[in-house]
């Protein structure tokens, strides 16, 4: 399928969403990034460039999708990641995210981890600034700098994630704690630094500079959204992580996001997320000696306050080599998958056996599983031309003729943000004097809409539009508004020729806010003036406003003019002062290292201590890796397949397949053709199957086992004999009963793994056919009175999320099996 140029549409530039930075609100995030017009070319040629280095993976590139707590090693048995979701306390979570959402702003530095666009991330706390223009090194970042009075209210957060750190990894969390400068660490904790990332699926990197001896910390702060796995690339497994979850890992490995997990391409998603880490050139030489003539420079000074430290030492930093950490991939097996699961801790040795002896007889998969772990002539895989890029190629075209663009997406984004217009938001951006008359103008033109709103509806009670008369008080006062928003809008860009993007980010949501206003002060319903009827009227503004003021008396036109140039001050007078106190980061070369002696008081606010909080999680040191259990322990393993059908032909297809490329490429792979000449895989029961203690037993659904004791169950596409949800449940539920460890639930997925990356084209013919395929070829593998085949998400929900383990996807199965671990 070609998917030409001719996919480019043009769109209008989106609005923007302001956020600080140094305490500033930008126009950024929705504008162009560049001040010429981006066109699908330069898009497709930053991407190409950037994923030479830094390239996307998604889910499918993966087979284990871990769910619950579960710890994963390589093959030398180090641990690579630790997963624990819900470990942060939500008000910790809800607090720092109130401080830490305006550190991510639009930046460049990390394009080339963002396909070639700039990501919303950035830094706080302390960074050494390394190869970067600033001058003084070795500092607090401007973040921190200026927000001074709400970063205590990151402190809770940064201390249970210290907590957990040291209750998983203690001698690690010690070295790290050791080797940190204490001037530089963040409220007591062996961190330095902080990023944050907001809506940023992140490309394959390593994080350079951080602790080689130590561990990173990844928390989901908040955000709604699915997918965004955080993925190990080298070793094919990725970890779920919605809010308040807490993964340490070990940074030096390539990591990244999978793709967002959206019904539609163009839906809205958000996630802010936040890793901690030491810095470790923050504890280098040249870190130390900056830290030691900034100490003397306050002594000879005589600052005040005084500094909290009276001298500086150098620590044992450690060997910091900055490099890609060896990988040791591990072979991924079911089992080995689930002895990685912290709710199967007490039976990993068995799993471990399992694992072991898979590994050592692979023609076992096919008894366990009724198809290999990987089937290489399977399911081909899709083409680059069947998957949508990373960013969808955007001609960015704003409006020549003022006002701004009404597609929805703008609209929706604007509308958002537009709390941003509200006085506390613009107060440290905009000088006192050009607030106070803002807030004026602004008051003024509501009251006086609200008048003509009040007498409209007196006429009419019932009516919902609102006239607009050009000749009124409420319309002047409009375009004074508008005079005041354009001053605000040069104070926020901190220039007097804002480009046309800009210009449309603003307005948009300038709009939006007074629509916002309308409705939820005057009481009016939404639709009374609407975005719409503003657009056009900041169009008359745009075009109009030097015409009405020539029509106007002379001395009209001077008082006009003059209103205009005291606004034009007093924006110039906030400038200035802003200025100073931009510069003030800039240029500032006081000791103004760590001084958060601040304690958080816990119990007096009613929270878990941090210790508290560990033990309530049931925290306990990660130890070695586990050995595989003796060959001669007794493990026994229990194969349910569907019982089959009083009828030899068993069950037919009751839907015509449409042969298409998507019906093609599922009947006609090698694998499937000889599925479909093959024998059932539930026609007849096998013997027992004895290695050592291990003991395999293959029994139909339904059959009376009497009191065997029985390890893990294994049910090979049971529930797709079921149509009700809930029976299949209940199912499930009996066979995890009678298991003493875990049930693994074999079964076809429908949907394609490339589901949330397909073209919409080609998503559409697929799940055209592909429940009418899967049919076909589960009629030929498993002889059943009846075929019912689901979805990942709708298996999950009748299991229950929390139930499971992982997901396991057999690569290349022709009936796209998949295995949900599910713990009793």
């Amino acid at each position: 399928m070609k998917h030409k140029k001719e996919r480019v549409k043009e769109e209008e530039s989106a609005s923007t969403k302001m956020r600080f930075k140094k305490e500033r609100l930008e126009l950024s995030d929705f504008a162009p990034q560049q001040n010429t017009i981006r066109t699908s070319e330069d898009i497709e040629k930053a991407y190409n460039d950037a994923v030479k280095k830094h390239p996307f993976h998604d889910n499918a590139d993966h087979t284990i999708d871990f769910y619950g707590g579960s710890v994963f090693r390589d093959a030398n048995g180090a641990v690579c990641g630790v997963l624990l979701p819900g470990a942060l306390p939500a008000f910790a979570a809800s607090m720092a995210a109130d401080v830490l959402r305006h550190a991510a702003v639009r930046t460049s530095l990390r394009s080339n981890m963002f396909g070639g666009l700039a990501p919303l991330s950035g830094i706080a706390g302390y960074f050494d600034y390394r190869g970067s223009p600033v001058e003084l090194k070795c500092r607090k970042t401007s973040f921190t700098h200026e927000h001074v009075q709400s970063w205590p209210n990151v402190f809770p957060m940064v201390d249970y994630v210290s907590a957990i750190y040291k209750a998983v990894f203690p001698a690690q969390w010690a070295a790290q704690d050791a080797a940190v400068p204490d001037v530089v660490r963040i409220h007591n904790s062996p961190f330095s630094t902080l990023t944050i990332n907001q809506k940023f699926r992140t490309a394959s990197h390593t994080d350079a500079g951080d602790f080689d001896m130590g561990y990173g910390v990844l928390t989901v702060l908040e955000g709604k959204f699915e997918g965004l796995y955080l993925a190990f690339d080298d070793f094919g497994v990725c970890f779920r992580m919605q809010p308040r979850d807490v993964l340490i890992f070990n940074t030096h490995f390539f990591h990244s996001n999978t793709e967002p997990e959206l019904a539609h391409p163009k839906d809205d998603w958000d996630r802010l997320t936040c890793v901690f880490y030491y810095r470790a050139a923050l504890g280098e030489p040249a870190c130390v000696a900056e830290y030691m003539r900034r100490l003397a420079r306050a002594k000879e000074l005589a600052d005040s306050p005084s500094p909290l430290v009276d001298a500086i030492l150098q620590k044992d930093n450690g060997n910091n080599f900055n490099k890609p950490a060896p990988t040791f991939p591990v072979p991924l097996t079911p089992f080995g998958g689930a002895a990685s699961l912290c709710a199967l801790h007490g039976c990993a040795t068995k799993l471990l056996r399992l694992h072991q002896l898979l590994l050592e007889n692979p023609t076992l998969e096919v008894s366990l599983f009724g198809e290999s772990l990987l089937t290489e002539d399977g399911l081909p895989p899709r083409g680059k031309e069947q998957l949508m890029p990373i960013h969808l190629p955007v001609v960015v075209k704003v409006p020549s003729t003022g006002g701004f663009s009404e597609i929805e997406g703008v609209l929706k984004a604007a509308e958002e943000k537009q709390y941003f217009f509200e006085e506390k938001w613009l107060a440290s951006e905009v000088g006192p004097d050009l607030i106070s008359i803002w807030s004026q103008s602004r008051a003024h033109w509501l009251a006086l809409v609200k008048k003509d709103w009040s007498r409209l509806c007196q006429k009419d009670p019932a009516r919902k539009k609102f006239t607009w008369n050009n000749s009124s008080a409420m319309n002047a006062a409009f375009f004074n508004l508008c005079e005041v928003a354009k001053q605000v809008m040069f104070a926020l860009l901190r220039k007097e020729t804002p480009s046309a993007a800009e210009e449309h980010s603003f307005w948009v949501l300038f709009a939006a806010h007074l629509n916002h206003a309308c409705v939820s002060e005057n009481g009016m319903p939404r639709e009374a003036i609407g975005m719409h009827k503003l657009n056009v009227k900041l169009k008359d503004f745009y075009f109009g406003g030097t015409r009405y003021l020539r029509n106007m008396p002379p001395e009209e036109q001077e008082r006009r003019l003059e209103k205009t140039k005291r606004i034009e001050e007093a924006r110039r007078r906030g400038d200035a002062a802003r200025e100073m106190h931009t510069n003030d980061w800039l240029e500032n070369d006081a000791f103004d290292y760590q001084q958060e002696e601040r304690r958080v008081d816990f119990e007096k606010n009613g929270w878990l201590t941090p210790e508290a909080q560990v033990k309530n999680l049931g925290l306990t040191p990660c130890g070695g890796a586990m050995a595989a259990a003796d060959s001669t322990e007794p493990i026994h393993v229990l194969v349910v397949l569907p019982r089959p059908a009083a009828s030899t032909r068993g069950a037919t297809p009751d839907a015509t397949v449409v042969m298409s490329d998507e019906s093609t490429r599922i009947l006609k792979n090698p694998a499937a053709q000889r599925m479909l000449a093959g024998a059932y895989r539930n026609g007849i029961l096998p013997s027992p199957l004895y290695f050592g203690g291990v003991k395999i037993t293959v029994v139909f659904d339904g059959d009376d086992i009497g009191g065997a004791a029985v390890d893990f169950v294994i049910l090979q596409h049971v529930l797709s004999t079921i149509a009700d949800d809930e029976a299949a449940s209940a199912r499930v539920q009996y066979w995890v009963s009678l298991a003493s460890h875990a049930v693994f639930v074999l079964e076809t997925d429908v949907r394609d793994r490339r589901h949330f990356v397909l073209w919409e084209e080609v998503r559409e013919v697929y799940e055209g056919v592909a429940d009418a395929c899967f049919r076909v070829l589960h009629a030929s593998a498993y002889s059943t009175e009846l075929t019912c085949l689901r979805t990942t998400p709708s298996l999950i929900a009748l299991i229950g999320r929390k139930k499971i383990g992982y997901r396991y996807k057999f690569s290349g199965s022709p009936l796209n099996t998949i295995a949900l671990l599910v713990m009793g």
